[in-house]
């Protein structure tokens, strides 16, 4: 009895002073609210970038083409990017918007840019955080008349009492924490309001490649389906700018924490929203979401969970 008094006292709290500290983030950015396009068809499939997802695009090709298609990151480096022609792309890598002309570190960046710039003829939405508004990689994006339209979405994370949260996710002045680029694909995708959101490619098996050298310095082999395994290698993760240090196991396992805790989030505010968040990874650790095969689903049935 006392014992659950105290922990009813204490989420209180809790709550109360994470809605108040949620409050004031909202009121400093609140001219940054974010302005969403409604769907257009009633299911989409938002495509992470897991080593799995090779084996969805092979077996569900014509069910993920029926659908409004979200692809994230460097997703475009694939090949079949331009025969998928999504429509909507996510970008919240932070390194992506403080990437300049003189950056030597990240190819890959360069490369995204280019592939937006030379091959996307197509109509395509770009969604990316406020703060990278005037960054270089958006102006490159938008000069010469391009068929990206992008849209800048208020990455402010709130918290506190659910019913206050909920408010601000759906009125674009806030977001759940996005340890992943997916949690904000999905976050966004539930308040563009479709019915139903497939997950491919959602495989969330970093802790397989975690490794430990001899120096103590945590490892990682980050695979993604459109990379050729004899280019990637386990490297090390920094902590810092100056590259001495690397992140600790403590840490890293936090993250993943926060990760797996955000999809769960996400799952309850869909809920609320009455959007059916369904798995359709061919591999996946996340157990948040109902998991499905695409080939027992219509490509264009709306799937509604029962509550």
């Amino acid at each position: 009895m006392i014992e659950s008094l105290y922990t009813s006292v204490s989420r209180f709290i809790s709550e109360f002073f994470a809605s108040l500290l949620s409050l004031v983030k909202v009121a400093i950015r609140a001219r940054h609210a974010t302005r969403l396009p409604p769907s257009e068809l009633p299911t989409c499939s938002v495509l992470g970038n897991g080593p799995s997802l090779n084996e969805s695009l092979e077996k569900h090709f014509a069910f993920i083409k029926s659908t409004e298609i979200v692809c994230v990151n460097n997703f475009a480096h694939a090949e079949v990017f331009t025969r998928l022609q999504p429509q909507h792309y996510v970008i919240s890598d932070p390194n992506y918007f403080v990437f300049t002309e003189q950056t030597t570190d990240r190819e890959d960046i360069r490369q995204t840019i280019n592939i937006f710039r030379e091959r996307v003829d197509w109509p395509m939405t770009l969604y990316v955080p406020h703060f990278a508004k005037g960054s270089y990689v958006i102006r490159q994006i938008e000069r010469d008349n391009s068929p990206i339209r992008v849209i800048y979405f208020n990455y402010t994370v709130v918290d506190g009492f659910r019913w206050l949260k909920y408010w601000l996710y759906a009125n674009g002045l806030g977001i759940p924490q996005s340890q992943t680029v997916i949690i904000a694909a999905l976050a966004l995708m539930i308040n563009r309001k479709f019915r139903t959101i497939y997950l491919f490619g959602a495989d969330t098996s970093w802790h397989e490649q975690i490794r430990l050298n001899d120096q103590n310095q945590l490892l990682i082999k980050q695979i993604h389906f459109y990379d050729k395994p004899k280019d990637v290698r386990h490297e090390p993760v920094y902590a810092d700018a100056e590259r001495k240090r690397t992140f600790s196991m403590a840490s890293q396992f936090l993250s993943l924490h926060k990760a797996f805790r955000g999809y769960e989030n996400l799952r309850d505010y869909a809920d609320y929203r009455g959007v059916t968040i369904l798995n359709a990874s061919a591999k996946s650790y996340i157990d948040a979401f109902e998991r499905i095969i695409p080939d027992q689903v219509a490509p264009n049935q709306v799937v509604i969970r029962e509550n």
